[in-house]
């Protein structure tokens, strides 16, 4: 038969075991948790990074098509100078000419360092995400270490109580055989 302090000592046991099952579980969900968040900011990094691609692209085309609107609007010009019957070569009206292709230009080299800078943005948030990423990696690294740890301190806790509780067991008999009576004659512990 059991006595309470063989079921005390079972018991501790027991407890020693789900104890550190439970830092296991712990540890995987945190590292779980901590993976997956990595993966989503990576994610996020490669969408940065194509952010910025796409903006630099959008950029120089939008540059292209500002030279575009200079050269149309020049011509246009040189059509009207000459069409009121003046010499589109000579005078103010190359100045004008010359002029509309300085702010011209002036509006394309704008355009596109616009786009650079949006550009930028998205490389540095890229960054941001890759560096968070790696972050998260140490973070889901160290959740498992710290799972280890709080299980080895759990076993290392439980058997020192266990051990403790065995002692005592031993040094009262309880553990050779007697047996111990409840107060109801009707159940016995031993």
């Amino acid at each position: 038969m059991c006595s309470i302090a063989g079921a005390s000592l079972a018991l501790s046991a027991i407890g020693t075991g789900m104890s550190a099952m439970g830092q296991v579980n712990q540890a995987n969900a945190q590292s779980q948790a901590a993976a997956y968040q990595a993966q989503v900011a990576r994610n996020n990094q490669i969408i940065a990074d194509q952010n910025a691609k796409v903006a630099l692209d959008a950029g120089r085309v939008q540059e292209q098509n500002q030279r575009l609107k200079t050269a149309a609007l020049i011509g246009s010009q040189r059509a009207a100078i000459a069409g009121s019957g003046l010499d589109a070569n000579t005078g103010s009206a190359v100045d004008l000419q010359s002029d509309a292709a300085m702010l011209g230009e002036q509006d394309a080299r704008t355009i596109y360092q616009n786009a650079k800078l949006k550009a930028y943005g998205y490389e540095t948030q890229a960054s941001s995400q890759g560096a968070q990423a790696g972050l998260l990696d140490t973070q889901a690294a160290n959740a498992q270490s710290a799972g280890t740890l709080g299980v080895m301190t759990s076993l290392i806790s439980g058997a020192s109580t266990v051990s403790d509780k065995w002692s005592k067991w031993i040094s009262t008999g309880s553990g050779s055989g007697t047996t111990i009576q409840a107060d109801n004659p009707l159940v016995a512990f031993s």
